[in-house]
């Protein structure tokens, strides 16, 4: 028996809404991005600025004499503004990279290392900073480029960098123990509560 035609109709039009609904839906649902993830770190630290600058040294008065007055009072120091988000942090390790020219040796390409960890870092903005003794920067003149890698439990958290070109610390061999934290210098007493705790360095054995 045949079907009377408006039901035919009928079935046509529902089968061809089914069919409009469901390209609509595919297509909304490639219409809407997939949230991207977040990058290593970033949901517990970003770096909001770096200054590289230079500082007399403090002066301090004292009821001790001064034996001598140095010469060489000007330092280099890089500062490094940055914000974390967890409540509390146990520790952070700041590797820093400057890239000088020897000008006391032809202009030899160097690179300083140096690293400070910072330990119970509550929430909030926050400074750290890394120093060249006047003596250094007498010598090898000025700073031709400067990094900073944050790490925390040993994942890179955020970097900064003065050059372009991405890791470019990796192509020179680093020399350690020139760079100097904070508290290796005699900054260490100013603006102390402005500043992070830092961790000792343990002493090697002997």
């Amino acid at each position: 028996m045949n079907r009377p035609f408006h039901s035919k109709v009928a079935v046509g039009f529902v089968m061809v809404a089914m069919l409009w609904l469901g390209a609509g839906g595919a297509g909304a649902q490639m219409a809407v991005p997939s949230a991207a993830a977040p990058g290593p770190g970033s949901d517990i630290l970003r770096i909001r600025k770096m200054s590289p600058t230079t500082e007399k040294t403090p002066l301090f008065k004292t009821s001790v004499q001064a034996q001598s007055s140095g010469r060489l009072t000007d330092w280099w120091r890089v500062v490094v503004e940055f914000e974390t988000a967890p409540e509390w942090i146990d520790e952070l390790e700041f590797t820093y990279y400057v890239y000088m020219k020897d000008q006391s040796n032809r202009g030899a390409e160097v690179m300083f290392r140096g690293a400070v960890t910072y330990v119970n870092v509550p929430k909030g903005k926050h400074i750290g900073d890394m120093f060249l003794h006047p003596s250094t920067v007498a010598r090898m003149g000025r700073v031709e480029q400067v990094a900073v890698v944050v790490k925390h439990k040993g994942a890179v958290a955020a970097m900064e960098s003065t050059a372009k070109m991405p890791n470019w610390w990796d192509r020179f061999p680093p020399v350690d123990g020139v760079l100097l934290n904070r508290a290796q210098t005699p900054f260490s007493v100013i603006d102390f509560d402005a500043f992070n705790a830092i961790k000792p360095v343990a002493a090697s054995p002997r």
